[in-house]
């Protein structure tokens, strides 16, 4: 397989031009594609090319699509906690060539960091029960 496969397969799926892809293009940092649609051209790259993509890990290459909640405020996407890894035409090749996702990511921790969801979950009980409160006395 040629790269120009990968290519055509970026330019169809995100409506890139071909002139601006190059083999070390980064497809968040130099293409713009992140969130919902990175995951998307992923699901389709796994798809369309077969390639096995258990060991993948989203947050080492794009950032989350939206807002994490009102939490989002004041905690960091997972993909603020580890370092960048760019998603190239090259690399893609290289998966499609070894017929699995081929990064070997390095040591990292997100367990207890991502305390997000049980802040949310407090604050819109707080809301509810002052909402209540508020509704009973009127």
């Amino acid at each position: 397989m040629q790269i120009e496969t990968i290519y055509e397969f970026i330019s169809r799926s995100e409506r890139i031009l071909m002139g601006e892809l190059t083999p070390n293009a980064d497809l968040h940092d130099d293409l713009g594609i992140t969130g919902d649609d990175f995951s998307a051209i992923m699901r389709k790259f796994e798809k369309e090319f077969h390639v096995d993509m258990r060991n993948y890990r989203w947050y080492f290459h794009h950032a989350e699509e939206g807002a994490l909640g009102i939490t989002g405020l004041f905690i960091n996407s997972p993909s603020y906690r580890v370092p960048h890894i760019p998603v190239t035409p090259r690399l893609l090749l290289q998966a499609v060539t070894e017929g699995a996702w081929p990064v070997q990511y390095p040591e990292h921790d997100l367990s207890g960091k991502h305390f997000d969801i049980t802040v949310d979950r407090v604050l819109v009980l707080a809301l509810i029960l002052f909402v209540v409160t508020w509704l009973a006395q009127a």
